[in-house]
């Protein structure tokens, strides 16, 4: 808490000097003599000589003692009540933490589905540890998977390409997480930090940092290319695999994100772009 620096006050000392000056004023007594008359035998009474009297002087009166100072003390500034340092949960009792958090992170009722299950943080964690390596961890959000099946459409008896409609499933994903302030999820995200730490730490990651895995992933995911043009794919067994050998080589992460379309894919990518920004200036990255 910080005080305002009060100058000294310094007493101000008023002196009062009088002086008393005393004119002792001597009466002179003038005798005058006239002419003689006849001299008179008789006798003559001698005047008495009265002796001047001597005023004495009175004695100076004491000089009045100086009036003690006048400190005036300053009043106590009001005590400034410091905020209460937050306490982090427990990482195994911190769902509901991050279910309030979240939630108050967008408008978005949807939202709330993404935070229905538990364990939250740790399936977080291991979900963007997954697509820092290229793959993708289903359970963590088995819970947000788009309702629907994938289509295609049929060009030959071996090619096919993505039907548009499939874009379209994933609409709603995108829609909340474009909605989440960027800046506000970072701030949450530093908060947590030490809970989603301890979550890595338990994957066996004792000597590494989430936050670089964190951002690899969120490398990975901005280096995934925009396809404007359909997307062939090919049928050689059961499962679907893109015809061109470029994008078949991409990650398991960054196909399931071509798959959500193109406009999605722009979508989400700025979102991510926005929040990344973000947690560099927070982390100072």
């Amino acid at each position: 808490m910080s005080s305002n620096k009060f100058s000294d006050n310094k007493p101000i000392v008023i002196t009062l000097v009088v002086v008393l000056i005393v004119i002792i004023g001597m009466i002179g007594y003038f005798l005058i003599s006239s002419d003689p008359e006849p001299v008179v035998t008789e006798q003559i009474a001698i005047p008495e000589v009265i002796a001047p009297t001597i005023v004495e002087a009175p004695e100076p009166e004491p000089e009045p003692e100086p009036e003690p100072a006048i400190v005036v003390e300053p009043e106590p500034e009001p005590a400034i009540e410091e905020e209460p340092i937050f306490t982090l949960p427990l990482l195994d009792d911190s769902d509901q933490l991050i279910r309030d958090g979240v939630v108050s992170l967008t408008r978005h009722e949807s939202i709330n589905a993404w935070v229905a299950s538990s364990e939250l943080i740790r399936k977080f964690v291991a979900f963007v540890d997954n697509i820092a390596h290229g793959q993708v961890a289903k359970e963590p959000v088995r819970s947000l998977a788009p309702e629907g099946a994938f289509q295609v459409m049929q060009i030959d008896e071996k090619t096919f390409e993505i039907d548009p409609v499939s874009y379209n499933r994933y609409n709603l994903f995108t829609e909340v997480a474009i909605s989440i302030d960027a800046r506000r999820s970072a701030e949450f995200y530093h908060l947590l930090r030490p809970l989603v730490q301890k979550a890595y730490n338990e994957l066996g990651y004792n000597n590494k940092l989430f936050d670089d895995v964190m951002f690899q992933a969120i490398g990975r995911l901005l280096e995934t290319p925009v396809i404007e043009q359909p997307i062939r794919l090919v049928r050689p067994v059961v499962m679907y695999k893109y015809e061109d050998d470029k994008l078949e080589s991409l990650s398991a992460a960054q196909k399931q994100l071509l798959r959500m379309g193109p406009r999605n894919t722009r979508r989400l990518q700025d979102k991510i772009s926005e929040v990344a920004l973000e947690l560099r200036s927070i982390l100072g990255r």
